[in-house]
């Protein structure tokens, strides 16, 4: 799950990074299909970073604390789910054993075998409503990190002057080549991290009122 969640993040913060940077872009007008000549004087240097998005999130401590919460949930739900079924194997070994040695009437047996049968429900059921919860949980925390970067990515492009911002991970690639001096990923890690423990020092001044 924990792999699958970072496949999708990668996706998802590449390719709304990608929107962001597509819904930017602004080409030369045109007239009658010539495209019109930009003066001199209105023209600039394009100016281009990227960020490498495993390096960022394997540094990012709200991402990691996202992480690692999700992981001990995770972990907590399965561990639910198989102490359960070890209960319930256990009733069910019992419940054959008694039939082999018939030792219970036809209307235990019977009465045995709908409440087994209930309780493998509950089972299931139990299991798919964690499944559905983390996952729920997960969609909503994806967001969130997606929606922090993008929008810190923005505000640190407009405050360094960059006319773009591409990310570029092991799996997902808008760049297909970057020159290491076009590399700003520790500069926007410690950024984010930085306004990441404000926000946790201000909630527990918050906590403590």
């Amino acid at each position: 799950m924990c792999i699958y969640m970072k496949k999708t993040f990668f996706g998802g913060l590449c390719a709304s990074l990608t929107a962001v940077i597509l819904a930017s872009c602004t080409s030369s007008p045109t007239q009658g299909g010539v495209e019109t000549v930009t003066p001199a004087e209105e023209r600039h240097e394009m100016k281009i970073a990227y960020v490498l998005i495993d390096t960022l999130t394997s540094q990012y401590e709200y991402y990691k604390e996202v992480v690692d919460n999700f992981q001990k949930k995770q972990a907590n739900a399965e561990a639910t789910i198989n102490q359960k079924g070890k209960n319930f194997s256990a009733q069910v070994q019992e419940f054959q054993r008694k039939v082999q040695s018939n030792s219970i009437t036809q209307e235990q047996y019977d009465s045995e075998q709908v409440r087994l049968q209930k309780l493998q429900n509950d089972i299931e059921a139990l299991q798919t409503r964690l499944s559905n919860s983390l996952q729920e949980e997960y969609q909503k925390e994806l967001s969130a990190l997606t929606d922090t970067i993008q929008n810190f990515t923005r505000h640190y492009a407009e405050e360094k002057g960059y006319d773009y911002i591409l990310c570029k991970s092991s799996g997902i690639d808008n760049v297909l080549y970057g020159a290491p001096q076009y590399d700003v990923t520790d500069e926007v890690v410690a950024a984010l991290n930085k306004r990441y423990a404000r926000s946790v020092q201000k909630e527990k001044k918050n906590e403590k009122k």
